[in-house]
């Protein structure tokens, strides 16, 4: 008989969230005591519908009398599912972003400016519902009231992290690009920056969504194990605006592999190891100390 029931919008082995919901659950619990309930992996339904039905999932099992954990995808502003949540549930993880480019569009405005008020509202109700609230990274370490800090564990993404005592790999690519379709991790001065490096000769590896560059070269969507490879055997990694600390990036850390990246996230940066941080500056177009 399990004695947890977890839910996760997405357990997937090959995605950030499945891989943080997977780390949640090795490093707290034992899978023998936990019955994972996991729906089939649909990235939209798990951005909106997924993180409301786990909410009724996890009711009804409430009511056999389960102790319960949420696993994955609460972003801190989703309040609600903070608010609804069974008494005592266990969150997992909790993520969010933060607004460090121009003003775009509809959602970098709601970003901006809505998000902050409801980072606050969750963050009262986590105070009063959690004895401990566990954030993945750093990221929203700004939004977070002292009064409550002594509740608050960051970076549980740098738990047990290790680099990899072997990282002699040929070097095969310049630069190596996750790329992901999201408006808020990659930017046009992204492409500006690919294109430059492309011009200048230099080879570069774009591993999953397509991204229409002419001179990359793309695999598209690759397992974890040949990422792995596929970074070790790269100089240079290019991170997106969302979060420094991505388990792409983390992994480029494991084997060394210096990470180019928005200066204006150099606040993250913790002491894994420094040097393996390059901040540029995109408005100016240079690398900054």
């Amino acid at each position: 008989m399990k004695k947890y029931i977890g839910w996760s919008c997405d357990f997937s082995k090959n995605t950030g969230e499945g891989q943080l919901a997977r780390k949640y659950i090795k490093s707290n619990f034992k899978y023998k005591n936990i019955k994972i309930i996991s729906p089939k992996f649909d990235f939209y339904l798990s951005q909106y519908i997924y993180q409301i039905y786990g909410v009724f999932v996890l009711w009804y099992y409430y009511f056999l009398g389960k102790k319960l954990i949420y696993l994955n995808y609460l972003p801190l502003w989703n309040f609600i599912i903070f608010l609804l949540s069974p008494p005592n549930t266990i969150f997992g993880p909790i993520t969010g972003s933060i607004q460090i480019n121009k003003i775009q569009n509809i959602k970098s405005i709601f970003r901006l400016y809505a998000t902050p008020l409801l980072y606050k509202i969750s963050l009262n109700i986590l105070n009063i519902r959690s004895k401990k609230i566990t954030f993945a990274t750093n990221i929203l370490v700004k939004f977070i009231n002292k009064d409550i800090l002594n509740k608050i564990y960051f970076n549980f993404i740098l738990k047990d992290f290790k680099f990899v005592r072997n990282t002699k790999q040929k070097k095969i690519f310049d630069l190596i690009v996750y790329y992901r379709k999201h408006e808020n991790k990659f930017f046009n001065h992204h492409l500006i920056l690919i294109k430059e490096q492309i011009e200048k000769g230099k080879k570069v590896l774009v591993v999953g969504n397509k991204l229409n560059i002419k001179g990359v070269i793309q695999l598209g969507k690759v397992s974890k194990k040949k990422m792995i490879k596929l970074i070790g055997n790269s100089r240079y990694a290019l991170s997106g605006d969302d979060n420094l600390l991505s388990f792409f990036n983390l992994e480029c850390l494991q084997k060394k592999i210096k990470i180019i990246f928005n200066y204006k996230l150099k606040f993250q940066i913790v002491k894994i190891n420094k040097n393996l941080f390059i901040p540029y500056n995109y408005e100016l177009k240079k690398f900054i100390k």
